[in-house]
């Protein structure tokens, strides 16, 4: 498997008035292609944080943030743009920041500049590859509503595909399913099981709790600014209070209409 991300003894720290506070100190993981790593951390413990690092929207205050072959500190503004643009898909929940139809938003993803093995796509191509993500994920009757009238999990959806449209290497999520059940966060995974598999990119998900993290590869807890490994591909996991956490495999796409029956 190749690596896609890699962050190596990565320190990070904000500003609050007259304080320098720590959000990230000494953070190593990788993640390699085809495989699900997940980061379960409280509110304001850093996973937003953790998600712009490794999306190279956030630089280090010291280490190293690598996508690919690609150390990010060392590419120039426009190198970097496209080497995001062409190997990245993040999901946040936030949603587009203009007043844009759902198809419209994921299209606007196919658009951005593509370098390496990416290239640009056609208009033509662009509406193509929208509607086939949109109707894999089930949810073409949405491509006309704007944000304002999608469900929750519409959203989570929509999301997704702006993140997967153009077939990432690296895909990151910030708690994009915080608000739903369990059933749901399930759905969700098997989701991305099948999007690691098919299009053998990595998947960095920072969660909030352990259900959501069950099914990963390897899983780390953010606390206090430090990563712990709290799993690994061997299928047992200690946590801080010696709580095994079974890691569990499923392949094949998984009938999504239990979630938005809930959603409803």
């Amino acid at each position: 498997m190749s690596e896609v991300l890699r962050l190596d003894d990565v320190w990070t720290a904000f500003d609050r008035g007259r304080e320098r506070v720590s959000v990230l100190a000494g953070a190593s993981l990788s993640v390699d292609a085809g495989e699900i790593v997940a980061v379960v951390a409280g509110a304001g413990q850093g996973k937003t944080t953790l998600v712009r690092l490794a999306s190279g929207t956030l630089p280090p205050d010291r280490g190293v943030v690598s996508i690919g072959r690609h150390e990010l500190s060392r590419l120039k503004d426009r190198q970097l743009a496209r080497v995001l643009a062409s190997e990245v898909g993040v999901a946040t929940g936030t949603g587009p920041g203009l007043r844009v139809t759902a198809r419209q938003y994921v299209e606007m993803a196919a658009a951005a500049p593509k370098t390496g093995r990416r290239r640009r796509w056609r208009r033509r191509e662009r509406r193509r590859m929208t509607t086939a993500v949109l109707e894999e994920l089930g949810i073409a009757d949405c491509g006309p509503l704007r944000w304002d009238e999608l469900s929750d999990w519409q959203r989570v959806l929509v999301e997704l595909a702006q993140a997967v449209v153009v077939r990432p290497r690296l895909l990151l999520l910030d708690d994009i399913a915080d608000r739903f059940g369990l059933s749901q966060k399930q759905a969700l995974v098997t989701l991305l099981e099948d999007f690691a598999r098919d299009y053998e990119c990595g998947v960095l998900m920072a969660v909030a709790d352990h259900g959501a993290a069950a099914r990963a590869v390897r899983v780390w807890r953010l606390h206090r600014c430090r990563l712990q490994l709290l799993a690994d591909h061997t299928g047992v996991a200690v946590g801080a209070r010696g709580a095994v956490i079974p890691l569990r495999r499923s392949h094949g796409r998984r009938d999504l209409s239990k979630a938005r029956r809930q959603d409803a």
